[in-house]
């Protein structure tokens, strides 16, 4: 796709620049879409039952009340009818994925069918783990509804590096990779009762496992670890947490995945070189 825009348009640096903002833009709408799929998992409505609501009043939003980001800017972060405060995550989840769905975009840059194939993927996976960290976040759980797709999603991508390198080893490694670190999160969570880890995390284990290559996986890992143990720390610290209090780890996790993506290599080379 990109070819035949270089072949009509020319420049390289524009046609990807033009592509990165149609994605952002597309990015915009369906995270706009996750916060309605977020909201109507947790209050146990279909995706395609009725119209969207204000979640204070119950009243059905006009479409121009649906617009990402610029409706609630416009409304002053505030519903039309009843004037109760709407979250700032909706815009925050708008925007965010906007611009995961630019940035992979522009890190993986594309160029045959392919690497499209590889993009979708990445584009899909990205906005269900942006919809699984807000709903950690908010309500400390990770429906199905988010991992199960999650983790087909990544197996495709694990057998993807077949074709896009040529060699079965490094579907081998992502498979090994899974499954120990899974087995690692499911001894972790058994071993805690739960208390350390939920069992969202063991699968989330298994996606991040799947979906990254070894060096991103270090990275993602570790960054998954020690954000949840800064956070803690620092919530423990200003007296919004206990040294009893449960954490949602998910969205640490989810947070080392995306770090992994985007900066695995580059964060890993400047961590040794700390010490190298």
């Amino acid at each position: 796709m990109k070819l035949l825009f270089l072949y009509i348009f020319g420049d390289s640096m524009q046609i990807s620049v033009l592509i990165a903002a149609a994605l952002a833009l597309y990015g915009l709408l369906i995270g706009s879409f996750l916060n309605a799929w977020v909201w109507r998992i947790r209050t146990g409505r279909k995706v395609s039952e009725g119209r969207s609501m204000c979640p204070h009043c119950h009243t059905p939003l006009k479409w121009y009340e649906l617009i990402p980001v610029l409706s609630w800017l416009g409304l002053r972060g505030k519903c039309r009818t009843c004037h109760k405060t709407i979250s700032w995550q909706y815009p925050a989840v708008e925007l965010a994925n906007a611009v995961l769905w630019a940035g992979i975009y522009l890190s993986l840059s594309p160029t045959d069918l392919k690497d499209w194939f590889v993009v979708a993927l990445w584009l899909a996976l990205s906005s269900l783990m942006l919809a699984a960290f807000v709903y950690d976040a908010r309500w400390m759980e990770l429906p199905d509804q988010f991992l199960i797709p999650s983790v087909v999603i990544a197996l495709l991508l694990a057998v993807s590096t077949v074709w896009m390198t040529g060699s079965w080893m490094e579907l081998v490694t992502r498979l090994l990779s899974a499954a120990l670190f899974t087995g690692i999160f499911w001894l972790i969570w058994r071993a805690s009762g739960g208390a350390w880890l939920g069992d969202g995390d063991i699968w989330l284990a298994g996606i991040m496992g799947l979906a990254l290559s070894g060096v991103q996986l270090v990275t993602a890992i570790f960054i998954g670890f020690n954000l949840g143990a800064i956070v803690g720390v620092i919530l423990i610290a200003i007296h919004q947490k206990t040294r009893k209090s449960t954490i949602a780890f998910g969205p640490f996790l989810i947070a080392g995945l995306f770090s992994g993506f985007f900066w695995g290599g580059s964060l890993l080379n400047w961590y040794l070189g700390i010490f190298i």
